[in-house]
């Protein structure tokens, strides 16, 4: 019927499909292991910048790895990214990116900025860009949300491991 074409492909356009064999992917294996390192290293370059300390309640952590990235990447890479790739701007590639991936990674970085004004805040441009890589290679933001939990999650014992 129409109408479930329609959610098909609504569902299509924010992302809200099941990846096909995602941890196959090589280059995703990698950008998850390696983005986890450099997490740790960033933290620990921001936690030597800061000396203040770190401490985090339950409920920050929690936040910083699961809400935080499941709702950024539904807004930035499912529906942001998704509208940008429907037009003709957002489909034209940059150095093997499309625009609609770096058009959204450049406002995912503002919205950091926003809370966040030291210079460590203008680094979430590169990990956007490689979640709006793979929201664009597998059609889903499964592994957008996937690699921005894991790249909190890593930030949390650069913080304590440095400070």
């Amino acid at each position: 019927s129409l109408s479930m074409a329609k959610e098909t492909n609504l569902r299509e356009e924010l992302g809200l499909v099941r990846p096909l064999r995602l941890f196959r992917d090589r280059q995703f294996v990698l950008a998850l292991v390696a983005g986890c390192g450099v997490s740790v290293l960033v933290a620990g370059m921001s936690s030597v910048a800061d000396s203040s300390g770190v401490s985090l309640t339950l409920l920050q952590a929690f936040s910083l790895v699961l809400w935080y990235p499941v709702l950024e990447e539904l807004l930035f890479r499912g529906a942001l990214q998704g509208l940008f790739s429907t037009t003709a701007f957002g489909q034209r590639v940059l150095m093997g990116l499309s625009l609609a991936n770096v058009l959204t990674a450049v406002l995912f970085t503002l919205l950091h900025l926003v809370y966040r004004a030291d210079p460590l805040a203008w680094l979430v441009f590169f990990p956007g860009l490689v979640f709006g890589y793979f929201r664009d290679r597998h059609g889903s933001i499964l592994g957008p949300v996937i690699l921005h939990s894991a790249y909190n999650a890593c930030l949390i014992p650069g913080w304590y491991l440095f400070s």
